[in-house]
Formats: structure tokens, sequence, C-alpha cells
């Protein structure tokens, strides 16, 4: 009796959590930023030595502004993580926040696998 309470229990709870999903429209969220907001800092290093590649904050920017269709205004940084061969950053696009990372030299989308040829 024990045995199928407890496997009750268990499959009750599976079931109850499984359902909680939450809506595609309200995982999109706003970037609400104070207007006193100031963008965090680079390494000054590791920026000098990725000048030699056009791999910079700056450069990101650019890439940024023209993927998405808009002024390099518009694009605010609000985490910056990187190293000499790789980096991830968090940005604001408009009020839409997204995710980018570097390998190498080459900007790309988070969510993107650039060894994925095949269509």
């Amino acid at each position: 009796m024990k045995k199928f309470l407890s496997a009750l229990v268990i499959i009750v709870s599976t079931i109850t959590f499984a359902q909680q999903t939450e809506n595609p429209k309200q995982t999109v969220k706003e970037c609400d930023l104070p207007s006193n907001y100031q963008e965090p800092k680079q390494d000054k290093k590791i920026q000098s030595w990725l000048k030699r590649g056009d791999a910079t904050i700056e450069d990101l920017r650019k890439h940024i502004a023209v993927e998405n269709d808009c002024n390099e205004k518009d694009v605010i940084f609000l985490r910056i993580s990187e190293q000499k061969g790789n980096g991830m950053y968090s940005v604001c696009v408009e009020g839409k926040p997204m995710k980018y990372k570097r390998m190498g030299t080459v900007f790309m989308g988070a969510g993107e696998n650039p060894f994925n040829v095949a269509k």
C-alpha cells in the first residue's frame, strides 16, 4: 500500500508540474532601462587585441544594427563577458533583449550554429 501511494504521489506531482507552461507571448520581455543607465566597461587589453580582427564592441554594435535594421544608438549592451577567443553579449535592441556570441572574430546570435549548413 505504501508503494502504491508513493507512486501515485509521484505521478500526480509530475503531471501537475508538466502542465505549467508559459504563454509564448509573455516570454518576450521589454528592456526597461533607467534613463541614467551606463553600459558595462569593456577590458581595454582585450579590445585592443580584438581590434586587429575587427571584432571590437563597436564592430559588434554595427553588426547588430545592420542585422536588425536599426541605428547604432538603439543597440545598448547589458552584459559583456569576453576573452580573446570568444565572448557572450547581452544587448537590448530597440527595447528587445537579445544575446550574441563571438567565436574568434565572427559574431552571431547566441542560438545560431555556425556548423549547421544543411537547411
